[in-house]
């Protein structure tokens, strides 16, 4: 039989590894055992068209300590949702606010179309507005438009940006780099489906995105 002898020093090295590696990971279980779901908004809809207490495809972008989300709200099965919803937080998540987009949907203050769909956010920081790219679709097709706020809890009815009936995946961002201030401005995209692949477009403007 052939026998190891392991060194004083070998055991000793083992062991303390061994102690290393059983400290990494107590010290790795608090902070799993911190992490907890907040509920930051609700579907509050009762049409008898959307699947309820659902809300999808989110967006969000921060601005300092200031957060926003926007996404659907009442999902329609024939796509979109009954209105697009949003939660801002201006202390890092602690607290939240959250709400409808105003004039957008039948199902909310007035609007016209019959759904929205597709939620782009992002702040503008040298007007110092938020702006929500939106799809609102109808039986005609399906369009963008653009809601916009100051505080991100008071939105203004959309801003129709093009009205080709046939748009999708629209995206929305600024350039805030406050070193290249010709640079600033407002960048807002789409695709175009026609009956071949997807057309790319896209706009630029200096304004507040009301144009």
């Amino acid at each position: 039989m052939n026998r190891t002898c392991l060194s004083p020093d070998y055991r000793r090295s083992s062991f303390l590894f061994a102690l290393l590696l059983a400290f990494s990971l107590l010290r790795g279980i608090p902070a799993y055992a911190q992490f907890t779901l907040v509920k930051i908004s609700g579907d509050s809809f009762n049409n008898p068209e959307s699947q309820h207490k659902t809300e999808v495809e989110p967006d969000t972008y921060s601005w300092g300590s200031t957060m926003m989300a926007a996404f659907q709200v009442a999902r329609i099965s024939g796509g979109g949702g009954a209105d697009l919803g949003f939660a801002i937080t201006t202390d890092g998540g602690k607290t939240w606010t959250h709400g409808l987009l105003p004039g957008l949907t039948v199902h909310y203050k007035q609007g016209t179309h019959e759904a929205a769909s597709d939620a782009s956010v992002v702040y503008n920081a040298r007007f110092g507005v938020w702006l929500i790219s939106s799809l609102p679709i109808n039986p005609f097709g399906v369009n963008v438009a653009t809601s916009s706020s100051k505080d991100g809890i008071h939105w203004s009815d959309p801003v129709m940006v093009d009205n080709g009936a046939a748009d999708d995946k629209n995206w929305i961002t600024c350039d805030n780099n406050t070193k290249k201030p010709l640079l600033r401005q407002l960048l807002h995209g789409m695709g175009r489906k026609r009956f071949g692949p997807y057309e790319h477009l896209h706009g630029r403007g200096q304004d507040l995105g009301t144009s």
